[in-house]
């Protein structure tokens, strides 16, 4: 064979799997192994589980062939590369042909591996939960993929949504995607230093446009929550956001709203009808409004109320000074809730007790408020069944001097059940004021779309019936979605409605359209129109 192959052992004592084959046969490639070992010419043949097998490399396959000029040339090879599942078409001197590597809920696809240490591939498709990545090159690395032309886009179809980097470090074991990296977005291109994506996380990648409508002249238009990215920051989870907001009410009373925030950190400035200014830090906050529209917007106002969490205990003690028109002074407070949750096979009972007290000075009054919920509920196999009651109550009899602490009184009561695609539920609210009973059923079908029937006995009887169509599956790049919905009550019309959805590539555009005639009890009346768009 002249000298190709340096070191010929039988029953090789080493650890790998590799090591425990019949035939082992070390070379400068890596160790190779096989239930039978024979010569054609110049070429080696194991048959039978034959493998290589080196650091971080672990490959097999029924027959592996291999020359020293050449290299391998195997049919079929599976194994595993620096933490990777492997399967390839076929192994061809020292490179991979048609790779598919796989590690946890990642896959990646790729033209070609070559067993370099380590291993690169080219023209590289990983697919993740929440991106569609491809990359010129990547460097597999059992902490870490260095992706080179990378390209990763959000989008069902298309990229125009899109993340590009010239050079990206990915972790494999977090999701975690790293470098500097230009957004785009339908021809926009946003420059971002120190980017950071994750490829098991859905970008919250939002359209801030706000646009709403309604006929009694009331409108809004502007951008609510635009990002200002920032060096670090993961994409779509930008902490920055900008606020400009144009209102128009009912009555013709113009204004215009502008803030920014970064997390629990900002200001707001409102000016014209309602004017004021807002600041807020963690745990404080500031306003004061020169000319309040109501009664119970304070003229001033500072507060202090932190978060404080004891096992399932939550409270948030509070702070006050406030001046409306009614009342001035200090007020000092707190609220508390605790969650509890116990399940036995397939009953599980959730209660959650809530109270909250708040003494006022110098007025030397106090308000209080307790309340809570509890819920039973039966799952098993196709069949759920649910019973639940919130509530909550006033003892004192007296209303709270701010509208911070005011928890007004109600009382829920709810049944439900469903079973594969079909619903029922029945609902009464507030049974000793302004009651009303709610009888709903639903049929869901995957094909057919979503069938809704609801009786409500409020102020009024009403019939309301509404359908939806079925969701249109990722892979469909284009799509029309609608759900229209109607109300009937004492022989007439009393409401309409439909939204309309427009699904492209990355998008989905809603139009929500509504007419309520005859609401029930003090429910807004009139004609209303929103447009939006979210990532799908």
């Amino acid at each position: 064979m002249r000298g190709v192959f340096f070191l010929f052992v039988l029953g090789v004592a080493l650890a790998g799997p590799c090591a425990q084959r019949p035939y082992t046969l070390e070379t400068e490639e890596g160790l190779l192994g096989g239930e039978n070992l024979t010569y054609d010419g110049e070429t080696l043949v194991l048959e039978g589980r034959a493998c290589l097998e080196r650091e971080g490399l672990f490959l097999e396959a029924p027959v592996l062939r291999y020359r020293e000029e050449e290299g391998f040339f195997v049919e079929g090879p599976k194994g595993e590369v620096e933490g990777w599942a492997l399967s390839a078409e076929r192994l061809e001197g020292k490179t991979l042909r048609g790779a598919v590597l796989k590690k946890g809920r990642l896959e990646a696809k790729a033209e070609e591996v070559r067993l370099e240490k380590p291993p690169v591939g080219k023209g590289v498709l990983l697919s993740a939960p929440a991106y569609r990545v491809k990359a010129e090159e990547a460097l597999f690395q059992r902490e870490e993929v260095l992706l080179k032309g990378f390209l990763a886009t959000p989008c069902p179809c298309g990229e125009d949504v899109r993340l590009e980097m010239a050079e990206a470090r990915f972790d494999p074991s977090t999701g975690e995607l790293k470098g500097d990296a230009r957004l785009g977005l339908y021809g926009l291109e946003i420059p971002l230093e120190d980017a950071l994506a994750n490829a098991n996380r859905r970008p919250d990648l939002k359209v801030p446009l706000l646009l709403s409508a309604s006929e009694s002249g009331g409108m809004a238009l502007g951008v609510d929550g635009l990002p200002l990215p920032r060096p670090g920051e993961e994409v779509g989870a930008w902490s920055l956001r900008l606020t400009l907001v144009a209102l128009r009410d009912g009555s013709g009373r113009e204004a215009l709203r502008l803030g920014v925030r970064e997390g629990r950190k900002g200001g707001e400035v409102r000016l014209g009808h309602g004017a004021y200014v807002q600041a807020f830090f963690e745990d404080l906050f500031f306003a004061a409004s020169p000319a309040p529209p109501d009664a119970s917007t304070p003229r001033l106002e500072a507060r202090y109320a932190p978060s404080l969490a004891l096992g399932g205990l939550s409270l948030r003690p509070f702070l006050r000074y406030a001046e409306t028109a009614s009342a001035q002074g200090w007020t000092l407070g707190l609220e508390g809730n605790h969650r509890f949750s116990f399940q036995e096979g397939p009953f599980r009972l959730t209660l959650s007790p809530t109270a909250l007290l708040a003494l006022y000075h110098p007025q030397g009054e106090a308000y209080a408020a307790l309340g809570g919920s509890v819920t039973l509920a039966y799952r098993e196999g196709p069949l759920s069944l649910e019973a639940a009651y919130a509530g909550r109550y006033e003892p004192l009899g007296k209303e709270p001097l701010y509208a911070y602490e005011d928890r007004d009184e109600f009382q829920r009561f709810a049944l439900r059940a469903t079973h594969g695609g079909l619903s029922l539920d029945y609902t009464l609210e507030n049974p000793l004021g302004n009651r009303l009973d709610r009888l709903e059923g639903a049929y869901e079908d995957p094909a057919l779309g979503t069938f809704r029937a609801g009786f409500f006995r409020g102020s009024y009887a009403e019939v309301r019936l509404g359908y939806a169509m079925p969701l249109p599956d990722r892979a469909c790049c284009q799509a029309l979605w609608a759900a229209p919905e109607m109300g009937f009550g004492e022989g007439a019309l009393s409401r309409y409605g439909l939204t309309l959805r427009y699904y492209d590539g990355c998008l989905a555009y809603e139009l929500r359209f509504q007419n309520v005639l005859r609401g029930q009890y003090d429910e807004a009346t009139g004609p209303s129109l929103s447009v939006s768009a979210t990532l799908r």
